[in-house]
């Protein structure tokens, strides 16, 4: 059984998720939050009942009082680091929603506190465990499709929240998220494309324009063209183009066949393989009853890995990985120019 803290703020992304993580997990036995304003302190009582210990509006207050074995930390992107770095220092491990930093040197900053303090330090990148990229993976890891040759990705989402005021917020602000769709959505897309194939981006093409004119000062739209250091190349389309919903992409080919989740907007994993060990069936397919697996899952695993009992589903260095070839994309964008990470 675990202590958790949930650190945040008015406004900050998926605290209903995380309070009914807190509420759901067999393996949380209390929780405090900490909000320097106590905005989200009722909503809190309500939804995780008798789990609420102890509610601070101060961070440091709460760590002279509690040790939770995991801190939550959903902040924008400028907040997060002066949150995360005090309980870092704590010896706390930490679950960091995205991006938890609006330049990529205060995360390898925060990186290199976590390694010093041997905690873990964890981006909330949950798409790593869904089902069907857990089976695409095995499938690459055993030699499923040969040597990779290329990726695609696509993320796409509805414009409609750009446009309407009660739903934008943070998230379009350069100064509090670092970037637009790509850092906030798309980074799901880029971190995926790392973890099933093990590879790394070294070199990126981008633009990043706003071609909606909507009010926001950051991209609705982000175009990548990379290359690995395998020597496979890639590219990703992120993007608020749709009026309702999501477009979702991922095609890894390789010497020996290719895998694709979701085109047609299906949940379907399909699989096209060359190698004899087919057995004269070069086309599978597999189907799920979800293609998510969801923040209750993802906030299971890193209470496990805080507890020991399993390695983190994400360290800092795979979070710092993603988060420098996005704003290698940025850069890329702002200059015309291909950046070299």
């Amino acid at each position: 059984m675990a202590r958790v803290a949930l650190i945040t703020h008015e406004g900050a992304a998926h605290i209903p998720a995380y309070l009914h993580a807190i509420r759901d997990l067999d393996s949380v036995s209390e929780a405090c939050i900490v909000d320097e304003d106590g905005a989200v302190f009722d909503q809190a009582q309500k939804v995780i009942g008798d789990k609420l210990t102890d509610t601070y509006q101060s961070l440091t207050e709460m760590l002279r009082s509690q040790d939770p074995i995991l801190a939550i930390v959903t902040a924008t992107g400028k907040k997060a680091p002066s949150l995360i770095r005090p309980v870092l220092e704590a010896g706390i491990h930490v679950l960091a929603e995205k991006p938890a930093c609006v330049e990529p040197d205060d995360f390898a900053d925060l990186c290199e506190l976590s390694d010093k303090k041997q905690v873990h330090l964890m981006l909330a990148l949950g798409n790593r465990i869904n089902p069907w990229v857990q089976d695409a993976r095995r499938i690459y890891q055993q030699n499923g499709i040969g040597d990779l040759y290329a990726v695609r990705g696509m993320t796409l989402a509805d414009q409609t929240r750009i446009w309407n005021t009660e739903r934008r917020n943070w998230t379009f602000n350069k100064s509090d998220a670092g970037g637009g769709h790509l850092i906030w959505l798309g980074i799901h897309q880029l971190d995926l494309i790392l973890f099933l194939t093990g590879d790394r981006i070294t070199e990126v093409q981008a633009m990043a324009p706003n071609v909606g004119g909507g009010p926001i000062d950051v991209e609705d739209l982000a175009l990548v063209n990379f290359r690995m250091a395998s020597g496979a190349h890639g590219s990703m389309m992120s993007g608020y183009l749709l009026d309702h919903g999501y477009q979702i992409d991922t095609t890894i080919w390789g010497s020996k066949g290719w895998i694709r989740h979701g085109a047609g907007d299906r949940g379907v994993l399909e699989w096209h393989g060359t190698d004899p060990t087919m057995n004269a069936n070069p086309n599978r397919q597999f189907s799920y009853d979800s293609s998510t697996a969801g923040y209750t899952p993802w906030v299971r695993e890193t209470i496990r890995a805080a507890l020991g009992e399993t390695p983190p589903p994400i360290t800092g260095a795979e979070g710092l990985e993603v988060l420098r070839a996005i704003f290698a994309a940025y850069e890329s964008a702002r200059t015309g120019q291909t950046i070299t990470i």
